[in-house]
């Protein structure tokens, strides 16, 4: 049990348990007026069932309403009476009537025995329910592809991609509490739908940018622009301009360049500087080479920014997207710890250290634990002169698995003995990076039918020829048109990335989650923004 869980089961429980208390002291006086202290503990018993089950039941068919694909009202009531029914009839049968019974000869009062046999017995009842709850979480199928029935069900146009906030949420606070960091910022570029970035924004999340455009979406769901990075190495001068009007303060450099930029459009702003890459392992998604200077270089930036009125901030680096290896963060801090000596025998101490993103997800094949990343980030951090405020950009690793790109089969074709399957969703329109990485980052496929499967080649809807998902992978060999292909760990890169070449849509997304988190919010960015590596 964690804090996560308890602040999940208080969200869960404490509105029907308020329900419960007034439900059961009602009850209790309303049977003690009837049966004495028999009818009392029946009354209250009762009372409290009914209170309590009606506002579980109203709040869990609300919640359903605001999901993209909502479960049918007799799923929703075998899931709860898996979550409750086992405590419920211990508690209701023996554990409930005995300790509302005892509870009044104990306390010598009514009222306060009721309460107090109340207490002890949900000991015993959320233990079992909390459990069973628990356990039905883990085992949810709206974002996994390998069991899409309540895919099926959605009436919803395709293609769309379907974000889970909750798997959203559960990978911030599993970075956060599992990596030696002291902020995290989400690199908004990567999925910039409001739903997601309002629910995150909830959990504490912060945020990285690299345009203005991507700073108004964040305002919009209540994000401080003084809160913010801006991580572009690169930006346009208007947009430094009106970012510094908005309230950001913190702006990446590397170049003289950009270093007059941000003196001249956002005086008195605090800089740090992008060093280049090490030369170390290599992401799976190529990103690196377009922006950073070696250490020295960096150095004589932040010397600089003093002169011009600005602050010496800080220094960041990326290692690349996708990235297996986790060493590659040691070795990039280690650079950063001889460039930290050579300031300080200037007087200058930096405030922050951010070491970008770059964590992976789980495609179609496992990733290292994130611990392991905590444990040569840690060491690494230990080595330096000093510590300065440790920041994360996290990006795929936050949304890719928590997102499900639900596509209708268009067409299929057996072609050169291979068969063909063509999808309303392709490279250009959604899975850009299949194309990127030269169809490396496979991801996880499954289908509506279910069936027997056969290899098949994976395409999209353009007549462009590179327009092509997978090769050599396995769907139903009855697979035909009208069929749906989902399509997993589709949360980062894809719909944000996506273009309408050729005429074809541009997925639209739909969130699962709580009615505020699902809560449409104006102002969406069509595409990624100029200049900036993926995380």
């Amino acid at each position: 049990m964690n804090r996560r869980c308890l602040v999940r089961w208080l969200g869960r429980y404490a509105p029907p348990e308020v329900a419960a208390i007034i439900g059961a002291l009602l009850g209790a006086l309303v049977g003690a007026r009837l049966g004495g202290a028999a009818g009392g503990a029946v009354g209250g018993t009762v009372g409290e069932c009914l209170a309590f089950y009606v506002v579980v039941v109203v709040r869990e068919l609300r919640g359903e309403s605001a999901t993209a694909a909502p479960r049918s009202l007799r799923q929703v009531l075998v899931d709860l009476l898996v979550e409750f029914g086992p405590a419920e009839a211990l508690d209701s049968l023996l554990v409930r009537p005995l300790a509302m019974y005892v509870g009044p000869m104990v306390t010598g009062g009514l009222l306060s025995g009721t309460v107090a046999g109340k207490v002890a017995a949900d000991l015993v009842f959320y233990a079992l329910a909390a459990f069973a709850f628990e356990q039905r979480r883990a085992q949810r199928t709206v974002p996994d592809p390998l069991a899409p029935a309540v895919l099926d069900a959605a009436p919803h146009r395709t293609p769309y991609l379907l974000m889970d906030l909750d798997r959203v949420v559960g990978a911030f606070h599993a970075l956060r509490t599992t990596l030696p960091v002291d902020e995290v910022h989400y690199a908004t570029k990567c999925n910039p739908d409001p739903g997601v970035l309002a629910a995150l924004h909830r959990a504490g999340c912060r945020f990285e940018i690299a345009s203005y455009p991507e700073l108004v979406v964040l305002r919009k769901v209540g994000v401080r622009a003084a809160d913010v990075l801006f991580s572009n190495p690169v930006k346009p001068p208007d947009h430094v301009a009106r970012a510094f009007a908005a309230g950001c303060r913190r702006f990446a450099v590397d170049s003289a360049t950009e270093l007059g930029k941000v003196a001249l459009h956002a005086p008195g702003s605090a800089v740090y500087v992008r060093l280049q890459s090490t030369g170390g392992p290599v992401g799976t998604v190529p990103s690196e080479g377009k922006f950073g200077v070696d250490p020295g270089e960096a150095v004589r930036l932040l010397l600089d920014a003093a002169v011009l009125g600005l602050r010496p901030y800080g220094v960041t680096f990326h290692v690349g997207s996708q990235m297996l290896e986790p060493r590659a963060w040691s070795t990039a801090i280690d650079e950063v710890g001889t460039l930290l000596t050579a300031l300080d025998r200037t007087g200058v101490r930096l405030e922050m250290l951010d070491i970008g993103g770059g964590f992976p997800a789980r495609y179609s094949a496992d990733v290292p634990p994130l611990a392991a990343y905590a444990d040569e980030i840690g060491r690494a951090l230990d080595r330096l002169p000093y510590r300065p405020r440790v920041v994360v950009e996290p990006g795929r690793a936050l949304v890719a698995e928590a997102g499900v790109l639900v596509t209708t089969v268009l067409g299929r074709a057996r072609r050169r003995g291979r068969d063909w399957v063509h999808l309303d969703v392709g490279a250009f329109n959604g899975v850009m990076e299949a194309l990127e990485t030269g169809n490396r980052l496979a991801y996880p496929l499954s289908d509506s039918r279910r069936g027997i499967p056969t290899r098949c080649h994976v395409t999209g809807p353009s007549c462009d020829s590179q327009d092509t998902i997978l090769f050599d992978t396995a769907l139903s060999a009855d697979l035909t048109c009208g069929d749906k292909v989902y399509i997993g760990s589709a949360g980062a890169y894809t719909t944000a990335y996506a273009s309408r070449f050729n005429g074809f849509d541009v997925p639209r997304v739909r969130c699962v989650g709580p009615r505020d988190s699902a809560a449409p919010v104006p102002g969406a960015l069509p595409t990624v923004p100029m200049g900036s590596e993926r995380t």
